[in-house]
């Protein structure tokens, strides 16, 4: 399938899911997640805040509880801008403190002074992934940027539905390290985890 083709069978297959569907879904991925060394050793963690009404992956609870550990969760702020549309963010505190963007997606309204070399662990959303850790999103290109900057360990969290053997990729595209289902966590860049483990003994 084409990205695009990937793009609309994503789209389905998370609309058809029942609410009870996607709220189990959801909790078996964040059980998962909690117990990645990772995210355990974090102290600035790039989330996100989920569109649930395209059923995006909820990291609320998951945002809630890494603040509540003592780790600077961190959410995208998405500057629009006539040539490229470029990525910063803020501090989640709290959501009174948000503001929606104009693809309706909630975000701090102030930026955080947390530099991108200071970020330990980046979770990224996606209509899809496969399992060599390339990532199907929506088309804006926010994450394929940040990434060539960006050395902090990914995690692309997704349905097993959306999990695809193969997804059409480009040159530009940086593969998450490691992808955590419902199901199962495909560690992707074994090299990457280890050097991360290595930096925080360090």
């Amino acid at each position: 399938m084409t990205k695009s083709e990937l793009r609309a069978f994503c789209r389905s297959k998370r609309q058809h899911m029942t609410e009870d569907d996607y709220r189990m879904q959801c909790r078996n991925i964040l059980v998962e997640t909690v117990s990645i060394a990772e995210i355990l050793n974090a102290t600035n963690v790039l989330s996100y805040w989920p569109k649930l009404r395209a059923r995006e992956i909820d990291t609320r609870p998951l945002n809630c509880w890494l603040r509540a550990r003592g780790s600077t969760v961190l959410l995208p702020i998405i500057e629009p801008n006539v040539s490229v549309n470029r990525m910063h963010w803020g501090e989640f505190d709290r959501e009174h403190n948000f503001v929606v963007n104009r693809w309706g997606i909630s975000e701090p309204s102030v930026s955080s002074t947390v530099a991108s070399q200071e970020i330990d662990v980046v979770l990224v959303p996606g209509l899809g992934f496969d399992i060599q850790g390339y990532r199907v999103g929506y088309g804006g290109g926010f994450y394929d940027r940040l990434f060539t900057s960006l050395k902090a360990f990914k995690i692309g969290l997704t349905t097993d539905a959306c999990l695809h053997q193969t997804i059409p990729a480009e040159s530009h595209d940086i593969p998450v390290d490691l992808i955590v289902t419902p199901s199962k966590t495909l560690v992707i860049n074994e090299v990457n985890a280890e050097e991360s483990h290595r930096q925080r003994e360090v």
